[in-house]
C-alpha cells in the first residue's frame, strides 16, 4: 500500500529587503515586509493522508491577527504575496491558513487548515512554519470492470451519521469521484446491487469507528473468482487509512437457491384499500431458504406513530417489549429467531385502530446470503361505503358542498341528497357536479335554500344511500327598507325616500338644497319599471343651485345614510346602515338620459363637453360607526379603503330607451370578515361630489333587491363575486 505524507510549509519572511525599502512610521513603530511560501514536506508522519490535490499548487487564504487585539489582516490568496510582499508592523501574531470550504458531505472538496504563532521582529528575517493538514476525511469506491457483466446496478451509500449521504453508483456516474466528510468519528456504509436477473441484494449498514481527519477510506470491491458467473461470488473490502490494510469480508453468495419470498393472505396491489373498522385478517408470510438475517417493518406515518409503532423495528430477535407494543397497536407478531426459514405476522387488527388515512408499511427481508427483498404495503383506510360528504360552506340561500369517494373506478351515481333538519324526506341534488379523479373528490353548489335554516346533507351512489350525514345552517338574508322606492314622505318642498319621519334609511341632497328652491331627488309615479297601485321610482336630476352669489352644481342622488348639515358650499353626510348579511349582488332597474358636462371644478375641469356618467354603487363594509362624508373638504370613501369587504360599481354614459334591468355583482375582497354596514348610492352625475356634471342629466332607479342565491347569477357573475376563493 502506498502511503502519502503531506505537510504544507508556510514561510513567512520579514526582512529589510533593501535600504531603500526600510521605513520609519510617524507613530514610531517599526515595519517589515511579509512573504508567504507553501511547500510540500514528505518527511515521516504517523497519520496516513491521501487526497486529490496532493502536489498541486494550492491557494491558501491567510488570517493574520495581532495578539494584542489589533485588527486582523486578511490575504485572499497567499500566492499574491510573491509579487507584492505584505507590509506588517513588528509584534506577536497568530496566522491561520485555510484552503477550501469545510462541508458536512461533498464531492471533491478537500479542506486544509493550520495555524501557528510568530513574533515578527523588526529588521530581521522571520520564518514561521505552518503545518496545514487535511481537516476532513476522504472516501473513494472501486469495483472491478467485470462487475458490469453480472450486475445492472450497483451502488455504495456512505454517510458520517449526520444524515447527508453520498451515493457512489453506476447509474449516478459517481464511482470515479472522491467524497469528503466532516469528521464525526464514524463512517456508515451499505451496498445495494441488482444482478442481470433483476434480483436485489443489499447489506445491512456497517459502521467504521475511530474515523479521524486526514484519513482516506478506499472501499475496494473485488470478485473472489475472476471466472465468476451470475450464480456465485464473494466480495471483500479493503480500507486504506490506519497504517495497515484491513480486510472486511462481505459475502454475497449468488447461488441458484431462491432469495426471500413474501406472500400475503390478501391481494397485494399498488393501492390496498381497507374499510375503516375492519378486523379481517391481513397475514404476511416470509420464506427464506438461506435463513432470515433481518426482517424489518418501517414507516413514516404520524397515524402509526400515534399508536406507538416505532418508525423501524426488526422482528429478528425482537424484545418482548417491542412485540407487546406492536400487539397493542393491532399487529400480531412474534420474535423471529436468527436463521429461521419462515416467519409471519398479521396487520389486520391495526385497521380498527386507525382513522381514515393512508400510509405505507414497508417490509424488508435480508437472508443469510445477503439476498434482499423489499415490499411496500400502500394501505388506505377508507369509509365502509362508496362515498362520504366532507364539508358544506353555507351562505344565505346556497351552499358549497363537497364529498370524497373511496374506490376505483369511480362509483356509479355519485351525487348528494339533502333535506331540512325539521323534515324526513330527502331531496336529490340535480345540479352540476365537478369530479377530481386524482384526489377522489367531488363538489357542487346547492342552490335554492332558505336562509337561517338547518339542513342535513349526505353523499350517495347507486349502491349506498345510508351514509355519513352532516348538518349546516344557512346564513341570514337581510334586506333594506324601501329598496323598491315606493315609499316617500315630504316636509315642505323636501322629499325623503322613506316611509315616514320615523325612518332614516335613505337620504339625498334635498335637505341641503330645498331651502334654496332646488329639489334634485323626487318620487316618480308615472314612469316606473313595474306598474301597479302605489308603485313609484326614484328620479334624480342634476341641477344648478345658487349659494349667495355663487352658482354650484348639485347632482341628483340617493344614498343609504343621513344628511347631516350644509358645510361651506358643500354638505356633510353620514353613510351606512347596520347590516351583517352577505348578498352576492344588487339587482334592479335604471333609466338614464345624460347631458354634456357643462359645470366642472378641479381636478375635472378638462371634462367639460364630455357626456355625463351615472353611477350605482353598493358597499359592504366593516365599521364601528357610520362613515362621515364632507364634500366641501373632499372627504369621501375611497374604493380602496381597507374597511370595504365587498364592492359593486356600475357607471354608464349611454342613454337608455326605457328601463334597463341590471345585476351588479358584489366583488368580495375577503370572506373571513363579516360586514357591519351597507351603503347603496345612486347619482345622476358620477362626479357630482366634485361639483362636476351636466345640468339636466337624469337617472331613474326602481325595484332594487339584494341577491342571495348564486343560482340566480350567471357563471361570469359568480366568478366576479369570488365566493369560491
Amino acid at each position: 500500500m502506498r502511503r502519502v505524507y503531506t505537510t504544507l510549509l508556510v514561510l513567512l519572511t520579514v526582512a529589510s529587503l533593501s535600504s531603500c525599502r526600510r521605513e520609519t512610521a510617524s507613530d514610531g513603530r517599526s515595519y517589515g515586509y511579509l512573504t508567504v511560501a507553501l511547500a510540500e514536506d514528505d518527511s515521516s508522519s504517523d497519520i496516513v493522508v491521501k487526497a486529490p490535490g496532493d502536489g498541486e499548487d494550492l491557494g491558501f487564504s491567510l488570517e493574520i491577527t495581532p495578539k494584542d487585539g489589533g485588527e486582523t489582516i486578511t490575504v485572499a490568496d497567499h500566492r499574491t504575496l510573491a509579487a507584492e510582499p505584505l507590509k506588517i508592523a513588528a509584534g506577536n501574531y497568530t496566522i491561520v491558513a485555510k484552503s477550501g470550504t469545510l462541508q458536512n458531505a461533498a464531492w471533491d472538496a478537500p479542506y486544509y487548515e493550520g495555524q501557528t504563532d510568530i513574533l515578527i521582529k523588526p529588521e530581521q528575517e522571520n520564518v514561521a512554519n505552518i503545518t496545514a493538514t487535511q481537516a476532513n476525511t476522504a472516501v473513494t469506491v472501486q469495483f472491478p470492470p467485470e462487475t458490469d457483466t453480472f450486475f445492472t446496478e450497483y451502488r455504495v451509500i456512505v454517510d458520517n451519521g449526520r444524515g447527508d449521504a453520498l451515493v457512489f453508483g453506476k447509474s449516478a456516474g459517481s464511482l470515479e469521484k472522491t467524497a469528503y466528510f466532516a469528521v464525526t468519528g464514524q463512517l456508515n456504509w451499505e451496498v445495494y446491487m441488482v444482478n442481470t436477473d433483476g434480483t436485489v441484494f443489499r447489506t445491512n449498514p456497517s459502521t467504521y469507528e475511530g474515523v479521524k481527519a486526514k484519513q482516506h477510506y478506499h472501499l475496494t470491491f473485488t470478485l473472489a473468482d475472476a471466472t465468476i458467473t451470475a450464480g456465485a461470488g464473494v466480495f471483500s473490502i479493503s480500507v486504506d487509512g490506519t497504517m495497515q490494510t484491513k480486510t472486511y469480508p462481505l459475502v454475497m453468495d449468488f447461488s441458484a437457491s431462491a432469495g426471500p419470498a413474501i406472500t400475503a393472505g390478501f391481494e397485494i396491489t399498488n393501492e390496498i384499500t381497507v374499510p375503516a373498522g375492519s378486523t379481517e385478517p391481513m397475514q404476511v408470510n416470509v420464506a427464506a431458504a438461506a435463513g432470515i438475517k433481518s426482517l424489518t417493518l418501517s414507516h413514516s406515518s404520524a397515524d402509526l406513530a400515534a399508536l406507538g409503532i416505532p418508525a423501524g423495528v426488526d422482528l429478528v430477535d425482537a424484545s418482548a417489549d417491542v412485540i407487546s407494543a406492536l400487539g397493542a397497536a393491532g399487529i400480531t407478531a412474534s420474535s423471529v429467531a436468527f436463521g429461521s426459514q419462515s416467519a409471519s405476522f398479521d396487520i389486520g387488527g391495526l385497521i380498527d385502530h386507525l382513522p381514515l388515512c393512508a400510509f405505507t408499511l414497508s417490509l424488508t427481508v435480508i437472508d443469510a446470503k445477503n439476498n434482499y427483498r423489499e415490499l411496500p404495503l400502500n394501505i388506505e383506510v377508507i369509509s365502509p361505503v362508496d362515498a362520504e360528504v366532507t364539508g358544506a360552506t353555507p351562505w344565505a340561500r346556497f351552499a358549497l358542498i363537497s364529498a370524497k369517494y373511496f374506490v376505483n373506478p369511480r362509483p356509479e351515481g355519485l351525487s348528494f341528497q339533502y333535506r331540512k333538519a325539521s323534515e324526513t324526506a330527502w331531496s336529490d341534488f340535480t345540479g352540476d357536479i365537478s369530479f377530481n379523479e386524482t384526489a377522489k373528490t367531488f363538489k357542487a353548489e346547492l342552490y335554492g335554500l332558505e336562509p337561517q335554516t338547518q339542513y342535513v346533507l349526505r353523499a350517495v351512489s347507486n349502491k349506498d344511500k345510508e351514509t355519513k350525514e352532516i348538518t349546516f345552517t344557512t346564513d341570514n338574508a337581510e334586506t333594506v327598507r324601501n329598496l323598491n322606492f315606493d315609499s316617500w314622505w315630504q316636509d315642505g318642498s323636501c322629499w325623503y325616500p322613506n316611509e315616514s319621519s320615523s325612518f332614516h334609511i335613505w337620504d339625498s341632497a334635498n335637505p341641503g338644497t330645498s331651502s334654496l328652491g332646488v329639489v334634485p331627488t323626487t318620487p316618480e309615479t308615472n314612469d316606473v319599471a313595474v306598474a301597479g297601485p302605489g308603485k313609484k321610482a326614484a328620479k334624480m336630476t342634476s341641477m344648478q343651485v345658487k349659494v349667495a352669489v355663487i352658482t354650484k352644481f348639485a347632482a341628483g342622488n340617493i344614498y343609504i345614510g343621513q344628511f347631516d348639515k350644509v358645510s361651506g358650499v358643500g354638505a356633510e353626510l353620514d353613510w351606512g346602515e347596520p347590516f351583517t348579511s352577505r348578498p352576492l349582488a344588487l339587482r334592479g332597474y335604471y333609466k338614464y338620459q345624460p347631458k354634456a358636462i357643462d359645470m366642472a371644478e378641479s381636478p375635472y375641469t378638462g371634462k367639460k363637453g364630455e357626456l355625463d356618467n351615472c353611477s350605482i354603487k353598493i358597499y359592504l363594509v366593516n365599521w364601528t360607526n357610520q362613515f362621515h362624508i364632507n364634500t366641501s373638504k373632499k372627504v369621501f370613501l375611497p374604493d380602496d379603503d381597507p374597511s370595504i369587504i365587498g364592492l359593486g360599481d356600475f357607471t354608464s354614459n349611454v342613454p337608455t330607451d326605457g328601463y334597463v334591468h341590471f345585476t351588479l355583482p358584489v366583488r368580495y375582497r375577503t370572506l373571513s370578515v363579516r360586514p357591519t354596514h351597507i351603503v347603496i348610492v345612486g347619482a345622476a352625475s358620477r362626479l357630482g361630489d366634485y361639483f362636476t356634471g351636466g345640468v339636466g342629466s337624469t337617472l331613474y332607479l326602481d325595484e332594487f333587491e339584494l341577491v342571495y342565491d348564486a343560482g340566480e347569477l350567471t357563471e361570469t357573475e359568480r366568478e366576479l363575486v369570488g365566493y369560491r376563493n
